[in-house]
């Protein structure tokens, strides 16, 4: 049966690892936690030493001097490690071997690369170069290993993926205009060589008609040639001459316009989609060869591994009596995988703790999506879960925390409350004067200046 669970909500200098080791203090000194059930994850190896370490002398200064000892045999550390562990102590079960050799992210994306490289024959590398090019993406190579970061960060199977193209296109395409059923390349050609002249000739000798009629005119060779991409249509449909001359030009102007329901933009997009999905495919499966051929896992691995022991009654019965808290730091910054890792584990747990910050999800290129945490969070209640909000700043100085306030209070309030925006300022003042300052140093010696901005601020410390 699933335990209590609690949001935190603690944005920056809100004293949120000062709670997360109150947090832990309080349930291992009250018997409520054992040092052996707690999972506490976060997102770098520095900041788990930082809690272990902290919550070690929390421990030592309140006289419990056996439970700092036995902080060691708490899974205190990133996702990643905590996984690992798991895996190690569940190899029989995972089908593993008891010691797994784990890839480094710069490891992964080198054999990610070389997968890409695998299955990239040229006629496919030479169809994607041409879509890109015409379509305005400027590195093919870059959407397909984002792709793929994406679709392993979202625990996708190989299998699917490729089948995910047709669907992008259709429900990007669905909100595009019905295609067109005239030919749209023979009636701009055909504005432009009827617009062209005339303009010449009534023009004034301003320069943003010259500009206009260059632009008609590349535009014309580009789309006779077959090679014109769609920006140079944008272009054309938002470029115009002097004011007198925009009647002339308006025919030009209604044909450029409908480059999004030219039948060929469409073409392309499904092409484009249809090649980089199963590209995406093949390179995992590539890639998924390449590591078994090795002998090794990626941090993926790790989580997709663990997810999966979670759904096995025997781990899960094990983990149900020894798992007293979870801990999960930084839980705005999860990925969908990691988040389903959570939610399993929450089930398990006696008591479970997320702790972040919606405003702070910055992780969007390693998987995680602020949208995710948010629809989370209005689940909350439904869970049975409750909401603690940090709403102290004790980093920052008063003027600061004011300025934000002001400044975002209203720029997250459809989504967030202000309580949970705003926070009240703690700390005292240093001066008393405005916390923002415009110094200009003037002359040609930069070791002069930079000895004038030191006492500059020794001058202002010392007042």
């Amino acid at each position: 049966m699933a335990g209590t669970l609690r949001f935190v909500s603690a944005g920056a200098g809100s004293g949120k690892t000062y709670r997360l080791t109150q947090i832990l203090h309080e349930k291992l000194s009250s018997g409520q936690a054992r040092p052996a059930g707690v999972i506490a994850t976060t997102f770098t190896r520095k900041a788990a030493t930082e809690l272990r370490e902290r919550v070690r002398t929390a421990l030592l200064e309140k006289g419990e001097f056996a439970l700092a000892n036995s902080i060691g045999q708490a899974r205190i550390g990133t996702v990643n490690s905590v996984c690992g562990g798991f895996l190690e102590r569940f190899a029989f079960e995972a089908g593993l071997a008891t010691e797994q050799r784990v890839l480094e992210e710069t490891q992964s994306g080198v054999l990610v690369r070389e997968a890409i490289d695998a299955v990239s024959d040229s006629a496919t590398v030479q169809e994607l170069v041409e879509l890109a090019r015409r379509l305005g993406v400027e590195s093919w190579e870059d959407a397909l290993k984002s792709l793929i970061d994406q679709a392993r960060a979202n625990d996708v199977a190989h299998a699917r993926l490729a089948a995910f193209g047709e669907r992008n296109a259709r429900d990007l395409l669905a909100h595009f205009p019905a295609p067109a059923t005239e030919d749209l390349d023979a009636l701009l050609v055909s504005a432009i060589e009827a617009g062209v002249p005339e303009l010449e000739k009534r023009s004034t000798g301003k320069k943003n008609t010259a500009e206009y009629v260059a632009l008609a005119r590349e535009t014309l060779r580009l789309v006779r040639g077959g090679t014109a991409a769609w920006s140079d249509w944008v272009k054309l449909s938002k470029g115009a001459p002097e004011a007198g001359l925009k009647a002339v030009a308006q025919p030009v102007t209604d044909v450029a316009g409908r480059f999004s329901a030219h039948p060929r933009l469409r073409q392309d997009i499904e092409r484009y989609l249809a090649a980089i999905f199963a590209l995406g495919a093949r390179a995992l499966d590539a890639y998924a060869q390449r590591k078994r051929e090795l002998g090794v896992i990626d941090f993926v691995d790790q989580e997709h591994l663990f997810l999966g022991l979670l759904q096995k009654p025997a781990v899960v019965e094990a983990l149900s009596e020894e798992l007293d808290l979870l801990l999960v730091d930084e839980f705005q910054d999860t990925s969908p995988i990691q988040l389903e890792l959570f939610v399993r584990l929450s089930r398990i747990a006696r008591e479970t703790v997320w702790v972040g910050d919606v405003k702070q999800a910055i992780y969007g290129f390693r998987g995680s999506d602020a949208e995710l945490m948010k629809a989370v969070l209005a689940e909350l209640p439904a869970m049975g879960g409750t909401k603690e909000v940090l709403g102290q700043s004790r980093r920052s100085r008063p003027d600061l925390v004011r300025l934000v306030n002001g400044a975002f209070g209203d720029a997250f309030a459809p989504g967030l409350s202000r309580q949970e925006v705003e926070l009240a300022p703690v700390r005292k003042e240093l001066v008393p004067d405005s916390a923002l300052a415009n110094w200009v140093l003037n002359g040609r010696n930069v070791t002069e200046r930079a000895a004038a901005l030191a006492e500059g601020i020794q001058a202002l410390v010392a007042s």
